[in-house]
Formats: structure tokens, C-alpha cells, sequence
């Protein structure tokens, strides 16, 4: 049993203080079986000056028990408070635990301060309701703490009235009340901003910046509630808010993010989707500029000199930009955004692979399209990875082309290369030109007497000679061993005559490997023509390799060191015009 509080209190009712004025016998008999106190729902005790118990109704055993037992100590202690009272009655609370009820005692004297009568009630349900009371405004008050960073309240002139006791952003909260909420929102010019501290109708989620104590601006969530009189007069708002910045700027990370690995996706798809290696920086110069919102884009590669070289363009770039990163060595490029004289934004990134620079990547767009921004930078980033590897894998699929269709000494197109391409040039409709076949003269005496290493040196000079005397569209070739070839596309009967007296003429130069005078170095050429527009799909590569090696020998075994022209496939018995 235990004491909740204690002090004087007043009388129970009228009845109760016309037994205050009776006697103990005459409050003996009340507390007798049948009698009004003895029926009283709450414990009834007389004591008298030595706490001993003189009289009791049923609902006072337990405490009757307590007193007997010496256990009830705060209540002998109320009797004898009241006894030193001067006729005061005395009042207190006391909670039986096991019970889990709470009795309020009245203790009065009576016979002139002879006896104490205690009177006792149950005011459990009282004591749990105010218990319940106060816990439920606890927890309204932790709710609102845990799911906002601050309440408030204004008045109908849109003042702070109330702002909770920690404060709001940085601010105490005498800092904000008496002042205008809306005179803390950060406000756009031209924008009517909504606040919900006006708010007229209940409403969640609105959101809107809030200046900071420190001059900051913080994204704010509020809910609100209108506040009005009975007679329906709008008084102010009450509300909460919460601080958002942090998540949206997380919001606004993660979407870029994502926006960034779409894009990224998109690009990467592009360029693994294109099979033939030669397109795919095509390809991948277009889908950059359509996730970038560029107006073209340029990929350019590392060349054997260590200088950069367009590999792929999509649109014109601004020239001087262009040039300036041309001429430079492809080790110096670095990230560069620039804004050209005419308006234009510029951004170029460099592409490495493994640590190495291979190329670059330069996109560009008009004032309209706004100058590049640092989440631009960030994806170019990636995608100058992806490029660079990109570069490498077409780099690596030309070096093995190039081993595949050219020779591996002299770098010109091998026998089976140079046929397929021949096919497909003289299946085309009108495909006319000439072909020159050479064969070396002395050839083997070098490879017999000055070894293999100054033979090589003699198919280097002469596959050198075949370039230079080639244009754009020509092929050169070595069809094996000391045998070349060199299509003329479009060439008729003067131009192969005059080709065949320029390779001659060059390989004067070959003398230099003679192993004596009367056995030089030399070529023996033949010539087998199709006329532009004639019928060039009656006759294949190899039936025209074999007439112009058919004319060569003739020089071979008249001579050596000039040319002929094979006869014409249509014209049987054409003599040969090596003049």
C-alpha cells in the first residue's frame, strides 16, 4: 500500500460532517451490518488515539489488515496528523499495487478528538483516466517530434504563435514567434508560392523553401490545418513541418544516377550491337550525341605518329577547335569545356585505354542548347571510358584484318585479298582498268648470294615503288615469292603503258643488287586491260591475272626489263602493243 500525497482536504458531504459531531457509539452503530456506512461502496475505519482499529466496514479489511499487521504505516501516520490537527481533517492517497486500485482518504476527528473516523473512496477510474490523459498528450507530443523537425501555429495576420520548444532550423523559437511566417520563404520572382501558413483548408505535402538561421535555404514538407472560431471565423493555421533537403537531394543524385546508367546503357548497347567494327564508332558518335543533346560529335584516334585523327563525325565542329586538337599530341589531351567566339559550347574529353591515350571525344552544341554542366562532365567521363574501349577493339580487329588480307613482309595486299576485291570491282556494271603484273628479274641470284635479309630489302624497294605509283583506288599486291601485281582502276591502254614505263624507270634503282653487270635487277612486265564500260563481268580476277602473266613472260623469255600488253579476251589473235 502505498502513499500517493497528503494535506489537508475537505469533507466527503453533509452527512459526513454530522457524524463528525457524533459520538463513537453512535458511529459504531453506523458501521453495524445493515447500517449506512456499512454498505458504503469505499472502506470506513474508526480508530481511536492509539491507531487501534474500533470499528470497520467490509470495504475496509484491507486496510484494517494493514494496520493490524503494522504494514500500513502512511496511513497511521495520517492518524495521528489528524489527531495534532486541531480538529483538521487530513486527506490522502494511497495505491494498493496488487489491486491496482487508488483510494482517496479523508481522516476527521470526532468525539472531540478522541477517535478518527477514515473515510475512504475509489477514484481509480479518475486517476486512470488523468494517467491516460497525460500519456496521450505525451505520445501526440512524441509523434509529432519523431515525425516532424518542428509545429507551429499562426494567427490571422500570418504571424508565429507558436513554434515547439526546439526551435526550427537554426532558429529559437522566440526567434520566429510575433513574426510573419511567409516573410522566412524564399520566394522566385513571377511564382506564387503556396505556404501552408495561411491555410484555409486541411492539406498535406505542400512543399516550399524556407530560409535557414544561417542564410541557407531548406526544402520544406508541411501539413496543415485551418484554425476557426465557433461561429466559423478563420483564426490561422496550425501545422508541422518537415526538413527535406537532404532527401532531395538524395532524390535528385539518385535520378541523375539513373539517368546516367540509361544513357550509359544506351551508348554501350549501341556500340556492341554494331557487327561490323569499321561502323561502330559511327554508331557510337551518334548515340552520344543524342544522349548529350549535342549538335554533333567527333571521335578521333591515335596514329602511328602519336597525333590525333578523325575516326568517326557526326555533324561540323567548330573548325578551329577541331584543328588545334589535331595538331596536338594525343598524351596531352585533358577534359576542356570551351565556348566559342560564335556562341558555340565546346566539350572534349580524351579516351585511354589501360592508361594509355588512344583518342578523344568532342561534342558541341549552339547558345540555345546551353552551355555543358558538371553532370555533362560526369557522363562524358563514363563514356570516354567505353569509347577508348571501343577504339581498341577496332584498332585490334584492323591489325587483324591487316594480318589476314596483306603480306606480312611488305604490307601489301595478299594473292587471296586482292582477288576478292578484284571479283567485286569487275562485277560492277562499266568497271574498267588495267592490270600490271611484275616479275623481278635476277630475283633469285640475290636471295642466292647476298642472302635473304638484302632480298627482303629488294621487295621493300619494290613494293614501295608499287605505292607510289598507285592512286586511291588502285591495289597493289604480292601475289608470292619475287610476283606482283597492281590493279589501275579505270585505267586505259595509255595510262598502263605510261605506269609500266614509270615502274621501269624506278627500278633502275635495283641495279644496286646485281651480283655482276651482265645480270641486273629488273622487271619484266605484263599488261592485261578492260575498257571502261566494256563487258568487265565476262572476265574474273583470275582469268585476268593468267592473261597478264601470259603477256609477262613473253618479256621474260625476250629479254626481260619491259612490258607488253596481253591481247584483249574478245579480239582472238590481237597482236601485242609493247611499244
Amino acid at each position: 500500500m502505498t502513499s500517493l500525497e497528503s494535506g489537508g482536504g475537505a469533507l466527503p458531504g453533509e452527512e459526513l460532517a454530522e457524524l463528525a459531531e457524533s459520538d463513537s457509539e453512535r458511529l459504531m452503530r453506523l458501521l453495524e451490518d445493515g447500517a449506512p456506512l456499512f454498505d458504503y461502496p469505499g472502506p470506513v475505519l474508526l480508530l481511536d488515539r492509539d491507531k487501534k482499529v474500533v470499528g470497520a466496514n467490509p470495504g475496509a479489511m484491507s486496510l484494517v489488515h494493514g494496520i493490524m499487521s503494522g504494514t500500513a504505516l502512511s496511513l497511521t501516520a495520517l492518524v495521528s496528523a489528524t489527531l495534532s490537527s486541531g480538529g483538521r481533517p487530513q486527506n490522502m492517497k494511497i495505491l494498493d499495487e496488487e489491486a491496482g486500485r487508488t483510494t482517496d482518504i479523508t481522516a476527521l476527528p470526532v468525539d472531540g478528538g478522541k477517535h478518527v473516523l477514515l473515510f475512504g473512496r475509489d477514484i481509480s477510474l479518475d486517476q486512470n483516466l488523468r494517467n491516460a490523459l497525460v500519456e496521450s498528450r505525451q505520445r501526440y507530443k512524441d509523434l509529432v517530434e519523431i515525425s516532424s523537425d518542428f509545429a507551429w501555429e499562426t494567427d490571422a495576420s500570418g504571424k508565429f504563435v507558436f513554434v515547439s520548444t526546439a526551435g526550427a532550423l537554426g532558429y529559437e523559437p522566440d526567434e520566429l514567434v510575433g513574426h510573419v511566417a511567409d516573410d522566412f520563404v524564399e520566394k522566385l520572382d513571377g511564382i506564387t508560392i503556396v505556404t501552408p501558413f495561411n491555410a484555409r483548408e486541411p492539406s498535406t505535402g505542400i512543399e516550399f523553401r524556407f530560409r535557414r538561421a544561417d542564410g541557407t535555404v531548406a526544402e520544406l514538407e508541411a501539413s496543415a490545418a485551418p484554425l476557426s472560431s465557433e461561429d466559423g471565423e478563420w483564426l490561422g493555421a496550425r501545422g508541422v513541418c518537415r526538413d527535406v533537403t537532404e532527401a532531395r537531394r538524395r532524390d535528385a543524385a539518385l535520378a541523375k544516377a539513373r539517368n546516367r546508367e540509361r544513357l550509359m546503357a544506351y551508348i554501350v548497347r549501341t556500340i556492341r550491337d554494331e557487327l561490323d567494327p569499321k561502323a561502330m564508332l559511327a554508331s557510337a558518335a551518334r548515340a552520344i550525341a543524342r544522349s548529350l543533346a549535342s549538335d554533333g560529335c567527333v571521335i578521333c584516334r591515335r596514329d602511328a605518329r602519336g597525333k590525333l585523327a578523325v575516326a568517326a563525325e557526326l555533324g561540323t565542329p567548330p573548325a578551329v577547335f577541331l584543328a588545334n586538337v589535331l595538331a596536338s599530341d594525343a598524351e596531352g589531351q585533358a577534359p576542356t569545356t570551351v565556348d566559342d567566339p560564335d556562341g558555340t559550347h565546346v566539350l572534349s574529353f580524351p579516351t585511354d585505354y589501360h592508361q594509355a591515350a588512344n583518342g578523344a571525344v568532342i561534342l558541341w552544341r549552339d547558345a540555345s542548347g546551353g552551355a555543358w554542366n558538371e553532370d555533362d562532365a560526369d557522363l562524358m567521363k563514363e563514356v570516354s571510358n567505353q569509347i577508348g574501349i571501343a577504339i581498341e577493339q577496332v584498332a585490334s580487329h584492323e591489325n587483324l584484318e591487316l594480318l589476314s588480307t596483306t603480306d606480312p613482309l611488305t604490307k601489301l595486299l595478299n594473292r587471296r585479298t586482292f582477288q576478292e576485291r578484284l571479283d567485286g570491282k569487275l562485277s560492277k556494271k562499266g568497271a574498267g582498268g588495267a592490270l600490271v603484273y611484275v616479275d623481278l628479274d635476277n630475283f633469285k641470284l640475290v636471295n642466292d648470294n647476298l642472302g635473304h635479309k638484302m632480298g627482303d630489302k629488294v621487295l621493300l624497294d619494290v613494293a614501295a615503288m608499287l605505292h607510289g605509283c598507285a592512286g586511291k583506288d588502285d591495289m597493289p599486291a604480292r601475289l608470292g615469292g619475287d610476283e606482283f601485281v597492281v590493279w589501275f582502276d579505270t585505267a586505259d591502254r595509255d595510262k598502263a603503258r605510261a605506269k609500266a614505263e614509270h615502274l621501269l624507270e624506278a627500278a633502275g634503282s635495283l641495279a644496286q643488287y646485281a651480283v655482276d653487270e651482265t645480270r641486273k635487277v629488273g622487271m619484266s612486265i605484263g599488261i592485261a586491260c578492260i575498257a571502261p564500260g566494256g563487258n568487265a563481268s565476262s572476265e574474273n580476277a583470275e582469268n585476268l591475272i593468267a592473261r597478264a602473266d601470259e603477256a609477262m613472260y613473253e618479256i621474260k623469255h625476250g629479254g626481260k626489263n619491259a612490258y607488253t600488253f596481253a591481247p584483249d579476251p574478245e579480239v582472238s589473235g590481237a597482236g601485242n602493243d609493247d611499244d
